[in-house]
């Protein structure tokens, strides 16, 4: 059962707090006085010295008897205290394809060390001096886990301030900016920017269980299948070949053919023959490279 909460207000005092066999705050009643007596311990004393303004008295007496003690269920019942607090801030900093649970975990972590390392005579009230702890290792863990795959650190530096710049920019511009434009804002070249965004892209692996593009068959589904390009790759290869037997003319001339698309009466005018010429050399070009795939093939 969780504990309950008391409002410190000025004139009134509560009962001091202790923590039982599961971590559980528990209380005893008694009279309110203006202050603490010589009675009721040094801890106490000690709490109603340092207590922040608008803190529980009996949470802020258990981070005093925890500084002390250094005991596991004193502990225990601080992070039951806080763990909703926590688990706000992993709330408020999940990000999309990030489960929720992980994050939340994270920022358990944090908290915990949070209250190791909180000191209750600098009078800080406990959840501002917390949440740069918990926040910190939230963006650790998204920098240096939440990654697929293994990026670059200036990746990691760059990703942040390149998703907050995208949308700033897009907010005054009406319009999503163009790379050079995120470049000049951040103060990084382009080519920084534009491997930061296909690393952000790639952050997150797709699962195989997912439809295929266009909604076709899941990716798991296509594991195995045959490439129809691994079929051409002989027949590149066997070009390549025969293409290296013939003459630097006659490479050209396939060249301005096939690659550049230009008709044979233009490809004559370069070589200074007829479009006719250009025509029979262009057969006979084309029959000794398939006799000579040909022959490979066999």
């Amino acid at each position: 059962m969780p504990p309950s909460r008391v409002t410190v207000i000025p004139s009134a005092r509560v009962a001091p707090a202790s923590v039982d066999g599961g971590g559980h705050l528990t209380r005893t009643h008694s009279r309110t006085t203006p202050r603490a007596p010589r009675s009721e311990g040094r801890d106490v004393r000690r709490a109603w010295a340092t207590v922040p303004r608008g803190t529980d008295v009996d949470v802020w007496i258990l981070h005093v008897q925890y500084q002390r003690t250094r005991s596991r269920q004193l502990l225990a019942g601080l992070v039951e205290e806080y763990q909703t607090y926590a688990t706000s801030i992993a709330h408020r900093l999940v990000r999309h394809g990030e489960p929720e649970e992980d994050i939340a975990q994270v920022a358990m972590e944090g908290l915990v060390s949070s209250l190791q390392r909180f000191d209750v005579d600098r009078g800080l009230p406990f959840p501002a001096f917390a949440r740069p702890t918990i926040s910190g290792a939230i963006k650790r863990h998204y920098r240096d886990r939440g990654w697929s795959i293994r990026t670059p650190r200036s990746v990691h530096d760059i990703a942040g301030s390149l998703r907050d710049t995208e949308e700033r920019l897009t907010a005054e511009m009406g319009r999503s900016p163009q790379r050079a434009e995120v470049a000049r804002a951040i103060g990084v070249d382009v080519t920084t920017v534009s491997r930061a965004q296909q690393a952000i892209r790639s952050r997150a692996a797709t699962s195989l269980d997912q439809p295929g593009p266009d909604g076709g068959p899941p990716r798991a589904e296509m594991l195995g299948a045959l490439d129809p390009d691994l079929t051409r790759a002989d027949d590149h290869v066997a070009l390549r070949g025969a293409l290296a037997q013939l003459s630097e003319r006659e490479r050209a001339m396939l060249k301005h053919y096939y690659v550049e698309e230009m008709s044979q009466r233009e490809i004559g005018a370069c070589f200074g023959v007829s479009q006719m010429q250009i025509s029979r050399l262009l057969t006979g070009t084309i029959a000794r490279l398939r006799r000579t795939m040909g022959d490979d093939a066999a």
